[in-house]
C-alpha cells in the first residue's frame, strides 16, 4: 500500500510532506479495519483510491466490515495520562489520521464502509497532473 501510495503522489508531484502525512493516515485507517473491522475469519476486500481534485489530495478507502464512524466524536478517546509509562499502544491512530487530514468523513451505504481524507494541495504550481494521464489512481487488496 505505501509503495503504491508513494509511486500515485510521485506521478502527481505531491510533495513529500503531504506524501508522508498520506501514508500515516493511510497505515492507520488500514491497520484499524483490520483489527477492528471483522469479526470473521472469511477473505475481505479493502478498497482504495487516491485523486487529486480541485486542489486536493483525497484518498477515500472502502471495506465491508461492520458499520463504525471513526470520526464521530464520540468514538475518540480523551483519556489523559499522567507519567509517560502509563501511555499504552492503541488507541490513537483515529487522532493522527485527524490531525493531519485537512478533512475526514465517513459514510455507510450498501453495507460498505467509506472513509475520505483530503490533504489540501496549497500551492497548485507545485502540483501537476501529467498531461493525457488520469489524476485517479485505483487498488484493492484482500484481507
Amino acid at each position: 500500500m505505501s509503495e503504491w501510495l508513494g509511486k500515485a503522489c510521485e506521478k502527481l508531484a505531491i510533495t513529500d510532506q503531504i506524501a508522508k502525512d498520506l501514508d500515516v493516515c493511510a497505515n492507520e485507517a488500514v491497520t484499524n479495519i483490520m483489527s477492528y473491522a471483522y469479526n470473521d475469519h472469511e477473505s475481505h476486500q479493502i478498497n482504495m483510491r487516491l485523486e487529486l481534485k480541485d486542489q486536493k489530495l483525497i484518498l477515500t478507502i472502502q471495506d465491508d466490515g461492520m458499520a463504525f464512524d471513526p470520526f464521530n466524536s464520540k468514538t475518540i478517546l480523551h483519556k489523559s495520562y499522567d507519567k509517560v509509562g502509563d501511555v499504552t499502544i492503541g488507541g490513537f491512530g483515529i487522532k493522527v489520521i485527524r490531525s493531519l487530514a485537512n478533512e475526514c468523513t465517513y459514510n455507510r451505504s450498501n453495507s460498505k464502509n467509506t472513509i475520505s481524507l483530503s490533504f489540501y494541495v496549497r500551492d497548485s504550481s507545485s502540483v501537476v497532473s501529467i498531461p493525457g494521464e488520469n489524476s485517479s489512481f485505483l487498488t484493492s487488496c484482500n484481507y
